[in-house]
């Protein structure tokens, strides 16, 4: 993902476009700044600044320093000396104020006895902490055409920022898709539309309690999807300035645009449920993990677990962010397709303060209230 201040798009009829990279042109810039990468290797960040400055214009500038980006991230730098820079800057600055060169001098020769090296080395370390003094030691093996495919998966999740609601389809990856909604926590429902089956994710902007979290958690949905052999995306996009919303739709027909094995790295924490899997086991329960899509009416659900006892079954469902409004519309589709589900909430990831009481399992810093969750998997299976 790109910073937002980066993220360039038009609007048009009431709806927002990204501005892919996509022609020859983008094609050389964005070698243009591979090769300045490459010509720095062993050089301080400062020259990288410098001769990337000289390749932005008006035009193309959040272009340059978007290709810049990705490439920085995956670089290698270091500082310039093994000193310490705020030990060796406290040392000359106890000594006060210098008016004259030699007096400069004297004082550098002083901290190159104290520290025990040159003059040179001394030099070199009074701000080597700066961002400017870190030298490249390491560049990415990438391509031109690997950055812009990068750069146009970074720009869809950067606009995905704001978002009020992802719907999307897909015709294949199902699984690796909604494991990811639930290891990030993200509140979804599916329904049935002309006979496909699609997902709505909700996003921060239809929350009271705005959360960057949350929105970051959408963006990085966008990778799986886009890996699908075939779909497509809309999303209700919040704009900060006009306050209206416009729609980003997407579809398989632009997947040239997209890398289709790019791996972003993304930390999950499933310690809550591969406990509960095994609690559950050592109870005696049979348990399927993600036993697939439950169809109820127009409706669906993926819950995280399948609990057995014979011929008797009850689902379990562990939430991640959530409202009041969001269970009780779910808990009310439930009920009327008379599913036996049971929904585990996180306390720390509730995003109002419910008024009523929810007929949930809460976690409670960070523990299951496992006596409370069997009850009612023994109401439902006896």
């Amino acid at each position: 993902m790109l910073p937002k201040e980066l993220l360039e798009t038009y609007r048009s009829g009431g709806k927002i476009y990204p501005k892919f990279a996509w022609s020859n042109g983008d094609l050389k810039l964005a070698g243009k700044v591979i090769k300045v990468f490459r010509m720095c290797m062993g050089k301080k960040y400062g020259r990288i600044l410098e001769n990337l400055r000289k390749l932005e214009t008006a035009k193309n500038y959040k272009k340059v320093r978007g290709f810049a980006k990705l490439i920085e991230r995956e670089c290698e730098f270091k500082t310039p000396t093994n000193l310490d820079p705020l030990a060796v800057r406290m040392f000359m600055f106890e000594r006060g104020y210098v008016t004259k060169l030699s007096e400069r001098e004297k004082v550098l020769k002083e901290a190159s006895e104290h520290f025990g090296v040159s003059v040179e080395e001394i030099e070199k370390a009074i701000f080597a902490d700066r961002e400017e003094e870190r030298i490249l030691v390491r560049i990415p093996e990438i391509t031109p055409d690997e950055l812009v495919k990068r750069y146009n998966l970074s720009l869809l999740q950067t606009a995905i920022f704001n978002c009020l609601r992802l719907t999307f389809w897909i015709s294949t990856n199902h699984k690796n898709v909604f494991r990811k909604i639930k290891w990030l926590g993200l509140m979804y429902e599916l329904h049935d539309e002309d006979g496909m089956l699609l997902t709505s994710v909700t996003g921060t902007a239809s929350i009271l309690k705005m959360t960057r979290k949350y929105g970051t958690s959408m963006a990085k949905l966008i990778p799986d999807i886009l890996k699908a052999e075939k779909w497509w995306i809309r999303a209700e996009i919040v704009d900060d300035y006009e306050k209206r919303i416009y729609l980003l739709e997407l579809s398989d027909k632009k997947r040239n645009l997209f890398p289709i094995d790019y791996v972003e790295a993304v930390e999950y924490d499933s310690s809550l449920e591969e406990e509960f899997y095994r609690r559950m086991r050592n109870l005696g329960f049979e348990v399927i993990r993600e036993p697939g899509i439950v169809k109820a009416g127009n409706s669906a659900y993926i819950p995280d677990f399948l609990i057995k006892k014979g011929e008797k079954y009850v689902y379990v469902e562990i939430a991640g962010f959530w409202t009041e409004e969001y269970i009780r519309r779910k808990l009310e589709k439930i009920k009327s397709a008379n599913i036996p589900l049971i929904l585990v909430v996180r306390e720390e990831f509730a995003l109002d303060k419910p008024k009523g009481v929810l007929d949930v399992v809460t976690i409670k810093k960070g523990k299951i209230p496992y006596r409370d969750v069997l009850k009612k998997i023994k109401a439902f299976l006896e």
